[in-house]
């Protein structure tokens, strides 16, 4: 839809893209199996998606992320005698969860302590002192 609103020929670059992801499904399928294909399809986007908000970033973080993932599982896999597929797939997991963890704008631990900062820097709610508190009204 961006790339239609922005008068780009969507069709071929639809195309474009379901054969690019064809050839990566199939070519990964001896490789690793169906459901690791899946996981690592989704997974180096979601971590991605997390640590940035702008398309073009997120195209090119997400195939160095799913590529890092690949080769850090291949040495651990290689390494330590472990299948290689569910290597690489932990390894994807476990940047998308310090993604989840820690991204800058997402992440549970930065919005943590932005809603500590924005409670005056503690952790307890926010108590009024006794002079902003107001008299009592007796009618």
């Amino acid at each position: 839809e961006m790339a239609r609103s922005i008068g780009l020929r969507v069709f071929w670059l639809d195309i474009a893209l379901y054969v690019l992801v064809t050839l990566a499904v199939v070519i990964s399928l001896q490789t690793i199996g169906n459901i690791l294909v899946l996981a690592l399809l989704i997974t180096p986007a979601a971590t991605a998606r997390l640590l940035t908000d702008r398309l073009a970033v997120m195209m090119l973080l997400a195939p160095v992320i799913g590529g890092g993932s690949a080769l850090v599982g291949l040495y651990l896999s290689w390494s330590y005698d472990l299948p290689v597929g569910g290597t690489v797939v932990l390894v994807a997991t476990a940047a998308f969860v310090l993604a989840w963890l820690f991204a800058p704008r997402h992440g549970l631990v930065p919005g943590r302590w932005r809603g500590v900062r924005a409670r005056g820097g503690t952790g307890a709610p926010r108590v009024a002192p006794a002079a902003e508190v107001p008299d009592q009204v007796v009618g």
